[in-house]
């Protein structure tokens, strides 16, 4: 049960993590602002000419409230993707901040008078931690993949664009190799789509192109796989082996070709495949397919393994901080806050590294997101005798 000192410093720490969220991301839109406004006056531009070509001419301060509403609408989806990223910094300079303001104006004193332990005091904060983080979790999973498209639009614009293609590989298909000229976010094609069968399939070896290809989802009905629409050359069906016919599937009209695979279309383009545009489902899903080769397992995997790290990181470095800053011997409140951010440093770069690490295959995923733990729990049990008694 909630003390009513708790309640305090339970309400200081939510309200000291709301002032610094909203003054950073203010600071981030400013600077963002600054440094591309042009695309939005462009944008709104060419939305005024497109608008007085068809007969509907704007004034300027159409052009301006245009302007105006698409800098709205980008900044405001992309508060969830500023959230992710700065969330878990900000838990931490919150608990700290709460802490040294509680020094600051002596209210830990009447505590450890009354004979409490200061260790005490880490039950608000790691209570704040803990709903933060439930609140940094939802939206990983549930806020982010919702709005992956959105996230993904260019400033000012009103949809996605047309995006480069990453060729991939596909593991379960023989290294079938799948390449196009560019994809559309908005409607999920690949367009001037050429599949490259393998020896396997074809024994001379083939390239099917199309003008579109459009990846299909698994359904009772049919496996998952592309439809490549409209076959811009020569397909000869006789030419497969028996077990490409299994995998290379014609329509009947001709123009058609059904393909069996376990790529998925957001495996073709940058920003698709950034993990942090996908909920924890998918990524296991990613991870277990037979068509995801090594290197990108090995990505998805270390995500995986540091989502799941991260509360815990961010509960073990409250719990660094608060002997550091509550010190029983020290020089002052401002050198227990310069050495506590100093530690608290040197954990976020170690963490920082050790991802670093496990993205280029130095360590295996799971050492490189947990490691951090290891070294943050022998940290806090460090620290945790300098503590005010």
């Amino acid at each position: 049960m909630l003390t009513t000192f708790d309640r305090y410093l339970l309400g200081r720490m939510l309200h000291t993590f709301a002032v610094f969220f909203i003054a950073t991301y203010g600071l981030y839109i400013v600077i963002d602002l600054f440094s591309n406004i042009d695309e939005f006056q462009m944008a709104a531009q060419a939305a005024a000419d497109a608008a007085r070509k068809a007969g509907h001419p704007w004034s300027d301060q159409q052009v301006l409230f245009s302007m105006t509403r698409r800098i709205a609408r980008y900044y405001t989806w992309h508060l969830s993707d500023f959230f992710e990223l700065a969330g878990p910094l900000l838990i931490t300079v919150s608990a700290v901040a709460v802490l040294g303001l509680m020094e600051k104006h002596h209210e830990s004193h009447p505590v450890l008078a009354a004979g409490i332990p200061a260790f005490r005091l880490l039950k608000p904060l790691l209570l704040a931690a803990l709903l933060l983080n439930a609140v940094l979790v939802l939206n990983q999973e549930a806020v982010m993949p919702t709005l992956a498209i959105s996230l993904q639009t260019p400033r000012g614009q009103d949809h996605t664009r047309r995006q480069n293609v990453i060729p991939v590989y596909d593991y379960s298909n023989h290294m079938m190799h799948i390449d196009g000229e560019s994809v559309s976010v908005e409607e999920r094609r690949l367009d001037d789509a050429n599949f490259y069968l393998p020896e396997e399939y074809a024994p001379n070896g083939c390239t099917l192109r199309a003008e579109s290809a459009v990846y299909l989802s698994r359904t009772e009905r049919h496996p998952a796989g592309w439809l490549l629409q409209n076959l811009t050359g020569v397909f000869d069906p006789q030419q497969l082996s028996q077990e490409g016919r299994t995998r290379i599937i014609p329509r009947p009209n001709g123009k058609d070709v059904f393909i069996v695979s376990d790529v998925s279309f957001d495996q073709l383009y940058e920003q698709g495949r950034n993990p942090r545009l996908l909920s924890s489902l998918e990524l296991v899903q990613r991870i277990r397919s037979p068509a995801t080769g090594s290197p990108a397992a090995r990505q998805q995997s270390l995500a995986l393994h540091a989502r799941v790290a991260r509360p815990i990181l961010s509960l073990l470095s409250i719990a660094i901080a608060l002997p550091l800053v509550l010190r029983r011997e020290s020089r002052g409140l401002i050198v227990n806050m310069a050495v506590c951010g100093m530690v608290l440093a040197a954990v976020f770069a170690l963490t920082q590294g050790s991802l670093l690490a496990g993205s280029a295959g130095l360590l295996r995923p799971d050492v490189a997101a947990w490691l951090p733990i290891l070294v943050s729990g022998t940290t806090s049990a460090w620290a945790a005798g300098y503590v005010q008694t």
